[in-house]
């Protein structure tokens, strides 16, 4: 089977020859570049793309209030605004339906959880719940909205019985808005059926379009996506009926596969490379805001532990999380099957199940983000352990353009760009080195920025320069198309990007 792994190391029998015949050179400006798959690999040898999982930073928020009492965490959604960091999460007491809740931090480590007068709990309001019986939905801050709909969110609801997609009791997809986040209205049904398992809905700013990703059944869980047509953020999406009826999964009660839900296109699936009995459990689609053309998803998969023919819904199982990549939001790369984030040791409440939320904050040179932790298998009866815990990644650091002890190297395709400098993201250790050469659409080496000219990169740095005897200027070189020869060892190259001096 084709993959990235495959492509760079057959793509090293390709000859370093002219560039000329290459497809119309990439424009990059002056914007920041990731490796998170082979767009920038024209041709390599010695190169192999690696997933780099985060650090865990351990728990910042564990079960303290009463509505809190079966779990905290599973689904949750950050960000930060108006100087202060959000969190909205998911929590559980007893046989009701969970509550959307609500914490602030100042500091992304210690959070509050304000009494917010909003909904009602044993008597009383004093609690930072925000929505009662709430079904799992993502929130998400949208700018270009009006004030009053600033942040919105969606949260599914199931039918009482079986019945035919289109009626009421086979569910009902919901958009909310709100103007803090705390306030909820402006109820509205946008789909007739329930996708459930955080759902998130995204403006997408390169097709000027929202956009939401959605669970799916074809058979098992997938995640689906939909493009929603300006003006019809309020209306019905569009969607395609399923031809005959299909049954709600979540009140068939026979073996699997409990239902197939063909509606919307699938993005992301599980396939030959994941084990037989297992799936993607939570559509985790984000804009990522520091680099050009790049979506990330978080995917937690989910794998089955029942005996084969006897599994029933709900089901039991274990997660972690899994990365995948895109340049366009709809074609994802799966190449790294690493456990991005993956379960915990024995006693500690991520042991067997992992959720990250959506949301990246920038801190400086590092991106943290948030995830709920379970210690107890999916549908497990018995109680156990839960939190809200920390990541912390490397900024642009979810995949690297790697050589080791052996010298590696990657030509670019032919690029434009904008900028009098070159930066790399890179890490070469203390052992390791890059070096950068200029070449022409000919494929012939730029006079004075030859690799045996260019200051070797000896550092671990996100916006490292590059210079050659001396020199960083590459002013000149804007307009006509050139590429870029770079030249590992025991090197990471993370990204790259060309800058103006007053934008440094």
């Amino acid at each position: 089977m084709w993959s990235r792994r495959t492509f760079l190391k057959t793509a090293a029998a390709v000859p370093l020859g002219v560039l000329s015949a290459a497809p119309a050179p990439i424009d990059v400006g002056g914007r920041k570049q990731l490796f998170i798959d082979g767009r920038f690999i024209a041709r390599s040898r010695g190169i192999t793309l690696t997933l780099h999982p985060p650090r865990k930073a351990g728990a910042v928020m564990l079960p303290e209030a009463p509505w809190e009492r079966d779990y905290i965490g599973a689904y949750l959604s950050v960000i930060e605004h108006d100087g202060a960091l959000k969190m909205w999460y998911m929590s559980g007491a007893g046989k009701g339906d969970p509550h959307l809740c609500y914490a602030t931090s100042s500091d992304g480590v210690r959070w509050e959880r304000p009494d917010l007068g909003q909904v009602e709990f044993q008597g009383s309001r004093r609690n930072n719940i925000v929505l009662a019986r709430f079904r799992e939905g993502a929130v998400v801050l949208d700018p270009g909205a009006p004030a009053e709909q600033r942040f919105k969110t969606l949260e599914a609801f199931g039918g009482s019985s079986p019945s035919a997609l289109g009626t009421s009791s086979s569910g009902a997809l919901m958009l909310m808005s709100s103007p803090d986040g705390i306030r909820w209205g402006h109820e509205c049904e946008v789909l007739p059926f329930h996708p459930d398992t955080m759902n998130v809905l995204l403006w997408d700013a390169r097709i000027g379009k929202y956009v939401a990703y959605l669970r799916g059944w074809n058979p098992l869980r997938v995640v689906v996506r939909t493009e929603i047509p300006r003006g019809r953020l309020f209306q019905t999406w569009p969607y395609t009926p399923s031809p005959k009826p299909y049954f709600l999964w979540s009140f068939l009660k026979g073996n699997w596969p409990a239902a197939i839900r063909t509606e919307l296109p699938t993005v992301i699936a599980a396939d030959n490379r994941d084990p037989a009995a297992s799936d993607i459990y939570t559509p985790n689609v984000q804009v990522y805001p520091w680099a050009e053309d790049v979506y990330v998803a978080f995917p937690s998969l989910f794998r089955h532990t029942a005996p084969p023919g006897s599994e029933r819904v709900p089901m039991n199982g274990v997660l972690d999380v899994q990365f995948a990549s895109s340049r366009d939001g709809i074609h994802f790369d799966r190449t790294q099957r690493e456990p991005y984030a993956r379960m915990g040791l024995p006693g500690e409440p991520d042991q067997r199940g992992v959720y990250v939320g959506l949301g990246m904050i920038r801190r400086g040179d590092e991106i943290w983000q948030y995830y709920g932790g379970h210690a107890a298998d999916h549908n497990a009866t018995e109680r156990a352990a839960t939190a809200i815990m920390r990541l912390v990644q490397r900024l642009d650091g979810f995949v690297a353009a790697e050589a080791g002890t052996d010298e590696g190297e990657i030509v670019t395709p032919l690029l434009r760009f904008e900028g009098t400098r070159l930066e790399l993201n890179a890490d070469t250790s203390a052992a390791g080195t890059a070096r950068v050469e200029l070449l022409d659409a000919s494929g012939v080496p730029v006079p004075g920025f030859e690799l045996r000219n260019c200051a070797p990169v000896i550092a671990n740095d996100v916006a490292h320069p590059v210079t050659w005897v001396g020199n960083p200027d590459l002013a000149r070189f804007q307009g006509p198309p050139v590429a870029l020869r770079f030249r590992l060892r025991n090197a990471r190259l993370y990204a790259f990007q060309f800058r103006s001096e007053a934008a440094a």
